[in-house]
Order: structure tokens, then sequence, then C-alpha cells
């Protein structure tokens, strides 16, 4: 059978092994002559003369490089392409090629610009909206739990468990966490008090209130993370001092009230104000803390009476429609209570107090030490009648008293006024627990059923969305991350 002719085995060999990349095919190729003919063929495109009749200037675009073409070669063929090849003189191209070059970049100009808009507006599109702030938090809220905090030890106890020093273990910032058992806040009918506290609490930022940063739960305790105050409670500074000067009563009285204003500005009254709420910061500034039974204000509320009867205003006390002069009037009894060593209405119970406070209006003289004017504010302060205590009309009408004439209210504000309680420091010697209310023997059995039912999905729905993280949340311009 004829297969055909043989041939040589040389001439099979691959092409690229002899082959030697010439530059510019395309003017090789050309005729010179073919192109004369085509420059000087009319055309219907525009002329690109200039104006005196030369002709303008065609560029022409460099050689592409061939580097690409010599990455899987050898060293023989790369060397073979290192000679320089014959100089070939460059044609000049044609008007339409031109105008064909000038469209297309112009489309690479537009494609270009298509694409920076588009990643703007996926930009703005990915600015943190309320509904994406919400959902991120809710991914840190998962995250978020007993173990991803380091106790230290404890500060104090409260009615509901224990106040813990700890410290974040991502940021190693030190926190103050309350540790609240959802049995005892179920045996004391306080579920509503402490999902209102977390409420509020993070609806509020400034520099003279105890701030909320976290708040999570498991099945058996509720967790609230707040700013870490190391200079005591009041309650625990009136033990120690006894009495406080004229000075020292007066700049607490003022961070209170600038406190309250805020809260007052929100519509919200605290209506627990007492020296164990009240707590400092090291640098010696009051705070006020525990929001418990805080509501924010409306004009039907006498069935509200919750509160410490010693500095409970007589409103409260008869079950009347009150507002923001029930903090008011609480000023007035610690005032009362820092001159002369008690407070204007004491009692062994809730009913002794109230009879105490319907029966005479209790007045005080100027004490030795101290000016009429502070005598004069505690008076006004402690009315009976709410439109005949001072700060009815509003809290501006208390600063405005003489007793503060010569206080600087911007450099408290700016907490650059020496506090005349010094830096205070905690130290693991010093008592500063703080007891909110004592657990008696007799709630033990109910505490032993409520901690069965919370096995219950029902009971444990009470306490839903009581999370918190307050990680990408703006707060007030009042805020201060300096305690």
């Amino acid at each position: 059978m004829n297969l055909g002719p043989r041939r040589n085995i040389k001439e099979m060999l691959p092409i690229h092994q002899n082959f030697i990349e010439p530059h510019n095919y395309q003017q090789l190729f050309k005729s010179p002559v073919s192109t004369r003919q085509r420059q000087q063929r009319p055309s219907k495109l525009p002329s690109f003369k200039m104006s005196s009749g030369q002709q303008a200037p065609v560029p022409v675009s460099p050689p592409v490089s061939p580097q690409w073409r010599t990455r899987n070669m050898s060293r023989v063929e790369q060397r073979m392409l290192s000679v320089s090849p014959p100089q070939v003189p460059q044609v000049p191209q044609s008007p339409k090629y031109q105008i064909q070059m000038q469209i297309f970049n112009e489309q690479i100009l537009q494609k270009a610009l298509k694409r920076k808009i588009n990643e703007s507006v996926a930009k703005k599109q990915a600015v943190q909206t309320p509904e994406k702030l919400l959902h991120q938090q809710s991914l840190i809220r998962e995250d978020l739990n007993k173990g991803s905090f380091k106790f230290l030890f404890v500060l104090g106890k409260g009615g509901f468990g224990k106040v813990w020093r700890v410290e974040l273990c991502k940021t190693r910032k030190q926190y103050a966490m309350k540790e609240m058992s959802k049995a005892k806040i179920l045996s004391k009918k306080s579920v509503h008090s402490v999902i209102n506290e977390r409420i509020l609490l993070s609806k509020l930022r400034h520099s003279f209130i105890a701030n909320i940063h976290f708040a999570f739960q498991d099945r058996d305790h509720l967790y609230l993370v707040m700013d870490l105050l190391t200079g005591g409670d009041l309650r625990y500074h009136i033990g120690v001092n006894r009495r406080f000067t004229e000075w020292q009563t007066k700049f607490i009285i003022a961070c209170l009230l600038l406190s309250l204003e805020y809260l007052q500005n929100n519509n919200i009254i605290h209506r627990d104000i007492k020296p164990e709420n009240v707590v400092f910061d090291k640098k010696g500034y009051p705070r006020l803390t525990d929001f418990g039974i805080a509501r924010v204000l409306k004009p039907e509320n006498s069935q509200e009476t919750s509160g410490t009867p010693g500095y409970m205003a007589p409103e409260v006390m008869c079950r009347q429609n009150h507002g923001i002069g029930v903090d008011h009037f609480a000023l007035g009894v610690m005032i009362h209570e820092f001159m002369l060593g008690r407070r204007p209405y004491v009692g062994r119970s809730r009913k002794e107090i109230k009879e105490m406070m319907l029966t005479k209006q209790v007045t005080i003289k100027r004490q030795d030490g101290w000016s009429s004017e502070s005598a004069d504010i505690c008076n006004q302060l402690l009315q009976r009648k709410q439109q005949s205590r001072l700060g009815f009309d509003g809290i501006q009408s208390i600063m405005k008293h003489p007793w503060f004439q010569n206080l600087n209210w911007q450099s408290l504000i700016d907490k650059t006024m020496p506090s005349p309680f010094g830096e205070l420091a905690y130290s693991e010697d010093l008592d500063f627990k703080r007891q909110i209310s004592s657990d008696h023997d007799s709630q033990d059995a109910l505490i032993q059923e409520n901690a069965s039912a919370l096995r219950r999905d029902s009971i444990q729905d009470m306490f839903k969305d009581y999370e918190y993280n307050d990680h990408g949340v703006t707060g007030s311009t009042n805020s201060t991350q300096n305690i």
C-alpha cells in the first residue's frame, strides 16, 4: 500500500526551535504604495490638516512588549530574541484608524467612569443604617457571654445578686458587672423594673450618670455591664465623714443637678435619689446610678409609689400624680442630712414617716459654718406642695439660686474643677459594698420554686430582648470615657 512520499524528520521538528520573533509584522507586509494611494483616496472622514495647510502629526502607538512571550522559552530562545531586530521605518497611520482609536479610548474612559460611579454607589450603600447596626449588634451579642469577661473580685451585693469588678478579655478594659438572679427577680416581682432599667440606660449617655456598655443573659442570670466607678458610694462617705462641709455639699448637689437636667431634657424622672445611688468616680465626681424605678414622665402616674420612704416626696406618699419635683425634694432631704446629720422626716415605717410629713412643714435656720443661702435653698426644696417647691417651673430656677452664684458651671461640666473630695481610688481593704436590700429566709422556698420554673420557655420569654451592646452606638456629646 502506497503511503505517499516519505519526509525528512527534520522538516517535522517544531517550528518554535528556530523561531525568531520579528517586530512589527504589519510594517513588513504593508505596501508603501498602497498606503499612499489610500491616503490620497477621497474620504468622508473629517480632514486632519491644520489651518496652515500642513499635515498634523499622527501619533504612533508604541510597540507591544514581548516579555509575556518569553516566560516559557528556554535560555537559548531568550538569547536569540535579545538580538536587536533591524530598524524598520514607521509608517503614519491613516486618519480613519486614528478616529477609530479615539472612539475606542472614549469607550474605555466611559467604562472606567461607570465603574467608578458604581463603586461610589456601593460605598454609599455600605454606610451603617440603623437596621444594619442592629444586625451587627445582634451578631456581637451572640458572642458576648459570661466567658467573655474575667471576674476579678466582688465590689458589693445587691438585692438580686452581686456586683463584680470584671475585665473584658478582648480589650482588657475594666467594668462593673451586676449579676442578677432571675429567680430572685421573679420572687420580688421585679421583672418590669430590671427590663425598664436596661431600656432607659441604653437611651442615656452622660458624664454624670453611670452609663451602660453591655447587657446579656443566660438561663439563670441577667448581666448588666456598666462604668466602673472606683470612689465608693455617698453612703459610705457619710459613714466615714459623718458630716460634710458646705462646699462639699454644694459640689455634690451641683453635679446631681447636671445629671437631673439631662434626664429631664429626655423626659425622665429618677424617683429614687438617695446617697446609696450616688457613686464617685476616681476623680472625686459623683454620678447617679440605679435607674430601676425611673420612668418616662406621663400625666397619670398616681399608682406608681415606689421609692425609699425617707427620701420620698409627699405627693408620692399620698398616691398623687407627680412630676420632676420628686427628684428636687430628694435633693432637699440630702442637703438637710449633710447639714444636720439626719433626715427631715424619720420613722420606723413608711406610715410613721408619712404622718410626720403631713403633720408639720420642716424648716431649718442658718447653721454654724453654713451660709444663710444654704438654709434657704434647703427649705425651698422641702416644700410639701409641688407648686411652692423650688424647681417647679424647671431645674434652671434651682441652678440660678444665690447659693450657686459663685459656681463655675462650665468647669464643672468639663470636670476641670478640682473635687473637694480629692482623687478617690478603690482599695481592696476598704468596704465599698452597697447593700440595696437584704434577703429573707422566708423567700428561700419561693426562690427555689422560681428557679425550677426557669426551665419553661414562657418564663424565659419574660426576659427576651434584654441584650444590649454599645458597639457602634453614638452617645451624647456629654459622654465620657475617662472614669
